[in-house]
């Protein structure tokens, strides 16, 4: 064998050497590619488990602590209660609800692009999987239309902070869109009895002690040193009678679907008890706007009870037991005349007049007259209730449209002079004569809304002069200020006393619109999914109660937090209840 034939085998022999080791090198190489995707996937799934409960755990503690212990909470009486009221919704938030924004900010952005997300297919987007609903979306607007308003405000300081004694301004809202989305997506469903429990025994207590309160009963001293006219405008932890309006409206849905919903005797005992107490004080908290709320929410349940004969049965045992309840009001208010304190007409009317005799006996007559039908008829009636139930739904809406036209009709009728003129009547009601005293002065400040809003920028018009700053920038007008002082003076109108007025002011009618649309989407969704999962109407009846009694309100810190609160709630029984994942999908 020549020389060149041995240096050639010898370079052939390297050769194969040195792909050998590549080879084996590689394979080293991938093999340990493929344990690092291993290690790395299983951190991504350590962190995303941890950070799943740690994201229950801060929803479920905001959520405990608002239900059960900001109805109670108070520093010094009535002094700057709305002030230290806030303090708690701030420092619980800050606590719990911005670490728990960012966490889950970091869940969602994790989930969205590590691999397991990206084997979602083009048909099952992620948001698609995770349940984003409409109600979802106008959430995510009227917080658009709030930064939106901020950006464009002249007046930061105002739409950041808001007014003091409810404070809800940017930084607020920013906590009640964070409330919602957490806790429809990440409250721990097995500490929902917990939580509804503390609900009801936190406002329950609110509850009660503003009964006491209606009959000069003070065991906490909350009224030593005030006279007799401050004691009507404030009762029980809430203060003023406004805002104690708004809670009570806004919470008692909690315990009323309970007690609407469940099949247990005992849960519906604890329920009616709460209930009870619901009712009797609002008969007793003297504002009229809780009138319309009650109207509204128990319209709402109605609607809702053309499903079947068994849940018409409970809408009408809610009625009886309203109606006793306020009878019952009415006869301590007689048995202890010295004790209870005098309220308003309306209020009177409910508790000592005809109404509540004409609503117990029309809801038990019915009630009486349906089960003796659903006795003869049996399963017919239940074959053939879908049919009657969708004629009954609509008779109920056409209804309600006529007597709100009716209603709106007369007042006109009656201010313009028509009705007078017409059929020669007249009425200086203080319900039929739309003036300036309308409803406690609420007729000049709804006709100064709307000519501060006709007054704005075509962009201000759109987007607002920022959150909560009606005040900020009625009283920065020249004309709009002395119009105010005029009739103001020496107390200051912070706002318009009309929810819907004022958010076209203050976040312009896309903001508006958008919270309308919130309101309606959320109210839709759970009339839908209600109609097989009773629990989730509460989110039904917090919009139709929240929307009528604020009509004649405003957003504060006692009542706007608790609406965004249980629409989470009732959104997280829906998702559960369409078979959505307690997470959002990995």
């Amino acid at each position: 064998m020549t020389g060149e034939e041995m240096a050639g085998k010898e370079r052939e022999k390297r050769k194969g050497q040195e792909e050998e080791s590549v080879r084996r090198n590689g394979a080293r190489t991938e093999g340990e590619e493929q344990k690092a995707g291993r290690d790395q996937e299983k951190g991504l799934d350590w962190f995303l488990g941890n950070g799943k409960d740690c994201l229950e755990f801060l929803t479920a503690c905001w959520t405990f602590l608002m239900l059960t212990v900001f109805p109670v909470y108070v520093v010094d009486r009535y002094q700057d209660i709305g002030a230290y009221k806030f303090s708690f919704f701030s420092g619980a938030s800050v606590l719990f609800l911005l670490p728990g924004a960012l966490l889950g900010l970091g869940y969602v952005v994790l989930v969205l692009f590590g691999k397991k997300t990206r084997r979602l297919t083009d048909k099952k987007t992620f948001f698609a999987a995770s349940g984003f609903s409409w109600l979802d979306a106008g959430v995510l607007f009227y917080l658009l239309f709030n930064v939106l308003s901020f950006l464009g405000s002249d007046f930061k300081k105002d739409a950041w902070e808001g007014v003091g004694g409810w404070n809800m301004g940017l930084r607020t809202q920013l906590f009640l869109a964070a409330a919602y989305f957490l806790i429809s997506r990440f409250f721990p469903m097995r500490r929902l009895r917990l939580v509804e429990a503390g609900a009801m025994l936190g406002s329950g207590a609110a509850f009660l002690i503003g009964i006491l309160h209606r009959f000069s009963i003070d065991p906490f001293g909350f009224y030593q040193g005030l006279d007799s006219g401050t004691r009507l405008r404030f009762l029980s932890t809430i203060g003023q009678a406004t805002w104690y309006s708004s809670f009570v409206c806004t919470v008692l849905p909690i315990g009323l679907c309970l007690f609407y919903a469940s099949e247990r005797r005992r849960t519906r005992v604890i329920c009616g008890i709460y209930c009870m107490l619901g009712f009797m004080t609002l008969v007793t908290q003297n504002s009229d706007s809780a009138f319309a709320a009650l109207a509204a929410l128990l319209f709402g349940l109605l609607l809702a009870s053309f499903v079947s004969p068994k849940r018409m049965e409970r809408f009408l045992e809610v009625v009886i037991l309203c109606a006793a309840t306020f009878k019952a009001t009415g006869f301590l208010q007689r048995g202890f005349p010295e004790q209870a304190v005098r309220l308003g007409r309306l209020s009177e009317a409910f508790s000592r007049g005809w109404l509540s005799w004409a609503m117990l006996l029309f809801g038990a007559a019915f009630y009486i007259l349906l089960l003796y039908f659903e006795e003869r008829e049996g399963e017919r009636l239940e074959q053939s209730w879908e049919k009657t139930g969708r004629r009954l739904f609509r008779l109920a809406c056409v209804l309600a449209v006529l007597l709100t036209a009716v209603m709106v009709g007369a007042i006109v009728l009656n201010t313009t002079g028509l009705l007078e003129k017409w059929f020669g009547i007249s009425s200086s009601s203080q319900y039929l004569l739309f003036n300036d005293k309308w409803g406690s002065d609420r007729g000049f400040n709804w006709k100064m809304a709307v000519r501060i809003f006709a007054g704005l920028p075509l962009v201000h018009q759109l987007i607002g002069t920022g959150p909560d700053c009606f005040m900020a920038y009625s009283y920065s007008v020249p004309e709009y200020a002395r119009l105010l002082n005029d009739y103001w003076k020496p107390d200051i109108l912070t706002n318009a006393h009309n929810e819907f007025l004022n958010l076209l002011i203050c976040i312009g009618a896309g903001g508006l619109l958008s919270f309308l649309f919130l309101l309606g989407a959320g109210a839709k969704r759970f009339y839908r999914i209600g109609k097989e999962h009773p629990e989730v109407l509460m989110g039904l009846l917090t919009v139709c109660s929240y929307a009528a009694h604020n009509f004649f309100c405003y957003q504060q810190v006692c009542c706007t937090p608790f609406l965004f609160l249980i629409l989470g709630l009732a959104e997280r029984l829906a998702r559960q209840a369409q078979g959505h994942s307690q997470e959002i999908p990995e």
